[in-house]
């Protein structure tokens, strides 16, 4: 019995090396992905002071620095494209050319961002943070 046990263990040997080698290839691909990825790349929710959720950002944020590229979807409809700028510090979400329609952030502690999303004259507090 001891020998059939010791027989099973040794014939294990070569497949746990195989999958901690397969394990290890995931990681290292993982860290390559991210090392092509900006700050700012990934999924972000907006949220009012209530902690409702307003809008939901899809960024594409270079490791350079380069212009983001970015996407927007209400928390129930279809997404569409907005225009996301960063400058000195402060990332700043148009819905249209014009601007009147914006979101106006500065980081803040946590990996949030704070500030405002203003509609015409009017602004409401809001808070982004990574989904």
């Amino acid at each position: 019995m001891k020998l059939v046990i010791a027989a099973l263990i040794v014939g294990l040997a070569p497949a746990a090396a195989a999958q901690d080698a397969v394990g290890t290839r995931i990681d290292q691909s993982a860290a390559a992905a991210e090392r092509l990825q900006g700050p700012l790349d990934g999924t972000w929710t907006l949220q009012d002071e209530q902690d409702r959720t307003l809008f939901v950002f899809q960024i594409g944020d270079p490791p350079t620095g380069g212009p983001l590229s970015c996407a927007s979807r209400t928390a129930d409809g279809a997404p569409r494209v907005v225009i996301c700028r960063r400058n000195r510090g402060m990332l700043t979400i148009a819905f249209d050319a014009s601007g009147k329609r914006r979101v106006v952030l500065h980081p803040a502690a946590g990996g949030v961002w704070r500030g405002e999303l203003i509609v015409g004259e009017a602004g409401q507090p809001v808070l982004l943070r990574r989904r």
